[in-house]
């Protein structure tokens, strides 16, 4: 009984199938809205004036939320942000923890989303109207894509050669 239970929360990461059904999910969720944005309320104010007037209200909202807390607190949320890369990085690299591994490849890249995702939120602030509006949300969701397709083809990879190395099964 306690070898199933110790299967099934095993830290071998790169060989669980969960831990790639989360992998897809995360991304999958994650490329789907830009600052908080979904991309169908985008697609649908290209060609809808009330469409428009819709993502501009949420798209400001949603970016004066952002540069809000980012600006209360932007000493402590890097400095929180840097302490558990360093961390996971640590575990992950250093002692070669391969959970710590797995979680280093969903960390990294939300740590760079984050940071454009603030950039964009002061972007609309600053000139989120109409045209501008439209370009920053477009421009911002394929930075996200990008990073999102060179992290799965490195995390890929990376656990390919982990398994080559340590063996499917240990």
């Amino acid at each position: 009984m306690w070898d199933v239970i110790a299967n099934a929360i095993s830290v071998r990461s790169f060989s669980s199938l969960w831990y790639w059904i989360a992998v897809a999910v995360f991304w999958a969720s994650a490329t789907r809205q830009v600052m908080g944005v979904p991309h169908d309320v985008v697609a649908r104010a290209r060609h809808d004036a009330q469409s428009l007037a819709q993502l501009e209200a949420l798209a400001a909202a949603l970016a004066a939320r952002q540069a809000y807390y980012w600006q209360r607190g932007q000493t402590a949320i890097v400095a929180l942000a840097f302490v558990i890369l360093t961390l996971i990085s640590v575990l992950a690299f250093g002692y070669g923890f391969e959970l710590a591994q797995a979680i280093w490849f969903l960390v990294v890249p939300m740590f760079w989303i984050a940071g454009l995702s603030i950039r964009a939120a002061h972007l609309v602030v600053a000139n989120g109207q109409g045209a501008a509006l439209l370009q920053v949300l477009f421009r911002f969701r394929i930075y996200h894509q990008l990073i999102a397709f060179v992290f799965i083809f490195v995390n890929v990879t990376f656990a390919f050669f982990h398994l080559l190395v340590q063996g499917f099964l240990g």
